[in-house]
């Protein structure tokens, strides 16, 4: 049995939305292509999301997409969120190496995207990730210098974010 006209072209358009990323909504498809957000594909996301992740370029003077596995350890520690059993703020131990994504996992943190700052030869960036709600990690993800910002990824979810300059700890 064959499809008609109107299926045909029902068939081809959700194709196409299925096949188009997300970066390619955004005013800032160079910046978004690489992170895992702009690599999603299928129905396009919402107008609120788009604005937030426009507006966040340009709050923020975003130049481009920072890849996590090209960082430091010393650095890649900066966004680590470290507490105890009781998810109270703690330091990190000395020479932790691999363990850091240990904690880190601990926190259920997803979708990480890290961008850099104009002006900053790549050196200050932006870490953030989203998640569900959740008081007691909310306390101590704020207590590491993350704040709340609008939803970049899925509105049902938590955006943190953090600015990271090479001469803090």
């Amino acid at each position: 049995m064959s499809m008609t006209l109107a299926e045909t072209n029902a068939f081809y358009v959700k194709r196409e939305i299925r096949l188009f990323s997300y970066y390619q909504s955004t005013k800032y498809p160079i910046i978004f292509r690489n992170s895992y957000w702009g690599g999603c594909s299928g129905d396009i996301p919402t107008n609120t999301i788009l604005e937030n992740r426009n507006n966040f370029v340009e709050k923020c003077n975003i130049s481009d997409y920072k890849r996590f596995s090209d960082m430091t350890q010393k650095t890649k520690k900066k966004t680590f969120i470290f507490h105890d059993q009781h998810y109270n703020k703690v330091e990190p131990p000395k020479g932790l190496h691999r363990e850091c994504f240990k904690w880190d996992a601990g926190m259920s943190k997803d979708h990480k995207e890290h961008y850099t700052i104009k002006g900053t030869n790549g050196k200050s960036f932006v870490a953030l990730f989203s998640q569900l709600k959740c008081h007691i990690l909310h306390n101590a993800i704020l207590d590491h210098g993350y704040v709340e910002v609008p939803p970049l990824y899925n509105e049902g979810l938590i955006t943190y974010m953090k600015i990271i300059h090479p001469d803090t700890e």
